[in-house]
């Protein structure tokens, strides 16, 4: 095994080799597309197993995570906020990480980790009680750590960084406990912030340490104080083009769960918004679940793909949301495209206007709990796990296809 560096360049040409994955979603667009034609149809059925690994003992809870493969070395995270690295050939660990957590972690779904990024000599990545974490990829050995937010107030983080114009991207986790969903941008050598941008109307966003104006508008989609612990964390990553230069962040449910108490759009929670990397700033939203009730987020990876329509090349985007509605989107403006259901049967929505916004069913948005002493049975569809959850989708370059991970239940 090797520990070359890893340069911006390799990340951004990530799709277009295949000696080597840098980046999670294979490539900074997320499509998860590999040139790669030695496995096909003819040749899978010669796959045998050469090695396995275990992530061990009483810790062997959820795996989401995507490994990172550089110079023979596989970086994977586990459960617990753990890091090894693997001898590719030999499946040989070379070297094991584990961040020593406090016992009043809050992770809202599992204590999962979906995997880490790769810079220069680096491989860092977020742990439960909302810190980051560089280590030497040779040695495994701390580098810098620094605090996302206090885990004490509901905040960690699962999902996997990206890099961007040389900079370090990562959101947060914890909507269930009335946290502020939030997007972080860093100097992925040293850890330190270089802006900071709120996904909740109302908060104000930072430039080099200097405030750089509030997300949205005050109170616009919020009543009162509704806005201070509004959710919509962006708790599974984003993607990036480098043609438009936007970074595209997926935002989870707004707080509280019951949607009677937050009247309103509730922005920019269940949305795709568009950032601005240089600083910050939001540049175009598109909300895919307005005053959430269902536990929808909106938190289906943005996956980047041109198109020809009526002789023109469209820069386009595409989200399998969990509300179970499939998105195509300009992703130079945010303009809805247009939108078909992918799973049976949904019951929450009869549709969707010429904006993209939803038909709201409200005969099927669950029922306001407080002062109630029975309510109305409701059956939705999707479920609250969603149509598609974390899993993420991929689109074939080939055949100009997505293949989508969808769940059917209610």
């Amino acid at each position: 095994p090797g520990f070359g560096k890893v340069k911006y360049s390799d990340i951004v040409n990530d799709a277009k080799t295949v000696e080597d994955v840098v980046s999670y979603g294979l490539g900074q667009k997320g499509q998860r597309y590999s040139p790669m034609t030695e496995i096909n149809k003819k040749t899978i059925k010669d796959l045998v197993p050469v090695w396995n690994f275990s992530f061990g003992g009483e810790k062997q809870r959820g795996q989401e995570a995507q490994p990172l493969v550089k110079d023979g070395v596989m970086y994977v995270t586990a459960s617990y906020s753990r890091m090894y690295a693997i001898d590719v050939l030999s499946g040989e660990e070379l070297w094991q990480y584990d961040a020593r957590l406090p016992s009043a972690i809050l992770p809202c779904c599992d204590v999962i980790n979906r995997g880490p990024a790769l810079y220069e000599d680096l491989v860092i990545f977020g742990t439960l009680d909302a810190k980051l974490v560089a280590l030497d990829r040779k040695t495994g050995k701390v580098r810098w750590k620094k605090k996302i937010a206090n885990y004490k107030e509901g905040y960690s983080y699962t999902a996997a960084p990206l890099i961007v114009n040389d900079l370090l991207i990562t959101g947060n986790s914890g909507g269930e406990f009335g946290i502020v969903g939030q997007l972080d941008a860093r100097n992925p050598k040293t850890g330190e912030i270089v802006w900071t941008r709120p996904m909740v109307e109302g908060h104000m966003g930072f430039l080099n340490g200097k405030e750089n104006g509030i997300t949205g508008k005050l109170n616009a989609s919020w009543n009162g104080d509704l806005w201070k612990h509004g959710g919509a964390a962006p708790w599974n990553g984003v993607t990036y083009d480098p043609d438009t230069n936007l970074i595209y962040v997926p935002t989870g449910n707004p707080a509280p769960w019951n949607s009677h108490d937050r009247p309103g759009d509730n922005l920019y929670s269940a949305s795709r918004v568009a950032v601005n990397p240089a600083t910050g700033e939001i540049v175009w939203h598109f909300q895919t679940t307005p005053n959430d009730g269902w536990d929808y987020d909106g938190i289906s990876e943005f996956v980047l793909f041109e198109y020809e329509e009526n002789g023109k090349t469209v820069k386009a985007g595409a989200t399998a949301d969990k509300n179970g509605f499939f998105y195509v989107l300009n992703r130079e403006n945010g303009k809805y495209i247009r939108s078909l259901p992918f799973v049976d049967k949904i019951t929450w929505a009869k549709g969707m206007d010429k904006n993209g916004r939803p038909i709201v069913n409200e005969a099927n948005r669950p029922g306001n709990p407080k002062g109630a002493k029975q309510g109305t049975t409701v059956f939705s569809v999707p479920s609250f796990l969603g149509g598609k959850n974390w899993n993420p989708m991929a689109f074939s370059q080939k055949t100009g296809l997505f293949y989508v991970p969808a769940n059917e239940w209610g």
